[in-house]
């Protein structure tokens, strides 16, 4: 039976987001959002789309992992991806990705199934059938980088939602930083 539903952009960033580097640590690239107790219902469906940058030395390969975490940098993980690993000599290439956060049941032992996929671009325009300038994909899971699970996490209380990232080398020249941001509930 059809329910009536529209779409509310609920956070959205007007400026660029905390550029990270010299540092291997997990860092919010985005301020957190304050999800409201009780506002993730059961269906309830966020869509988050991250667009950024990242830099990288010329003189070795770089990794980086994005999440989405519940609760701040130190929260529950509701989706990430592996280890991505990049090419050298990167300037101000594009990262994207965007993630669908789902809730099963609520509560205080709620549970939120995120699956999403990240794109990491390399600096040249792609070529059909040809691998020349193809983007890095990658899958984005609670469970990890290709295992779909649910987080368990209280939804009973105001909780900040987190973007990260978490740089493979501590060097001024990895950087990566959050461009645009946007959150959707879609229902």
């Amino acid at each position: 039976m059809s329910r009536q539903y529209w779409a509310e952009l609920i956070a959205w960033a007007t400026a660029d987001g905390t550029a990270v580097a010299s540092s291997t640590t997990e860092t919010i690239i985005f301020p957190n959002v304050t999800i409201p107790a009780g506002y993730m219902a059961d269906g309830r469906t966020l869509r988050i789309i991250v667009f950024g940058k990242y830099s990288e030395p010329g003189s070795s390969t770089v990794t980086k992992i994005f999440k989405v975490r519940w609760g701040g940098v130190a929260g529950t993980v509701i989706c990430t991806t592996g280890t991505i690993t990049d090419l050298i000599s990167a300037a101000n290439w594009l990262f994207h990705f965007e993630v669908l956060v789902t809730t099963r049941t609520n509560g205080a032992s709620g549970t939120l199934m995120g699956n999403g996929i990240a794109h990491v671009f390399g600096g040249t325009a792609p070529t059909l059938a040809s691998t020349t300038g193809l983007s890095g994909i990658a899958a984005m899971t609670a469970g990890g980088q290709i295992t779909p699970a649910v987080a368990t996490v209280d939804l009973t209380a105001d909780t900040p939602l987190s973007v990260t990232v978490t740089l493979g080398q501590n060097s001024a020249s990895a950087t990566a930083t959050g461009l645009q941001y946007y959150i959707e509930s879609l229902n």
